[in-house]
């Protein structure tokens, strides 16, 4: 029998899957990030498990209209901070900063 997993879609519905998350988000921040992710980890013992999901791929918790973990992703948090022009090839997140404002 094939172990399975529970895994976030984009429109926000669990599905399984044969296939394990590459990432895991906090439903509550709206943050994904890797599942070796020191700050997530921390989280877990404060209750941060109720509030955990799972991505099949970046590009699925980018769907989800999720940001990446300032800890663990550092690379794509700063591409999403800076807040480059959304939907684009080089910015692909839904959503913008809380300094910027959607044109």
């Amino acid at each position: 029998m094939n172990k399975t997993y529970k895994l976030l879609s984009p429109e926000g519905d669990i599905y399984v899957s044969t296939t394990p998350g590459e990432l895991g988000g906090n439903t509550k921040a709206k943050i994904y990030g890797r599942l070796t992710c020191t700050a997530a980890n921390r989280a877990l013992k404060k209750g941060y498990a109720q509030h955990r999901v799972f991505f099949e791929n970046e590009s699925k918790a980018i769907a989800a209209g999720y940001r990446p973990c300032g800890r663990c992703m550092k690379e794509q948090y700063t591409i999403w901070s800076k807040g480059g022009s959304a939907g684009s090839d080089q910015y692909p997140w839904n959503i913008l900063p809380k300094n910027k404002t959607k044109l």
